[in-house]
């Protein structure tokens, strides 16, 4: 755990390139899709959460409503206010998050074949959706609807099912 007090007064010497370096990283590691992403999984839409206000600089209960690649929108009550904030800002309680679900399966080249619809998440962590063009030993070539080609490693990739 950071003294923050101690961090401030030794910040206060710091020259504004370093205060913005510093602050460029943090923003780089706050962003992190793998942070994010071991937030997300212990979020669900309609769940209510803690999260900081940056604005009145204070906790604050709100029901998660939308996710977002790097944020999500969290509506409060009393006002009522929709705020789209940083993952960061959520305060997870270890004891109220639900259990964690057994470990699923990890699909290999077995579990798909060509032409199979698919869809999966990238490191920018917007889902994408194509169809499986070509299979390589350890990854599947995804064709996408935007006429874009992405390799995939088969443990990235959801089946699609067409209704």
């Amino acid at each position: 755990m950071i003294d923050l007090p101690d961090a401030m007064h030794s910040l206060q010497n710091a020259s504004d390139l370093d205060l913005l370096r510093l602050y460029t990283a943090i923003g780089h590691l706050l962003r992190n899709p793998a942070r994010i992403m071991a937030i997300r999984r212990h979020l669900n839409l309609g769940q209510e959460v803690d999260f900081w206000n940056t604005r009145d600089k204070r906790l604050q209960r709100g029901r998660i409503i939308a996710f977002k690649p790097d944020q999500l929108v969290v509506q409060t009550e009393t006002p009522h206010l929709n705020w789209t904030i940083l993952y960061a800002a959520i305060s997870i309680d270890p004891a109220a998050m639900p259990p964690a679900p057994p470990p699923e399966r990890q699909p290999t080249r077995a579990d798909f074949a060509r032409g199979d619809s698919v869809s999966f998440e990238p490191q920018d962590l917007i889902a994408r959706f194509g169809s499986i063009i070509r299979m390589n030993q350890k990854t599947a070539t995804v064709a996408t609807e935007d006429g874009m080609e992405w390799r995939v490693g088969y443990a990235g990739l959801r089946r699609v099912v067409n209704v």
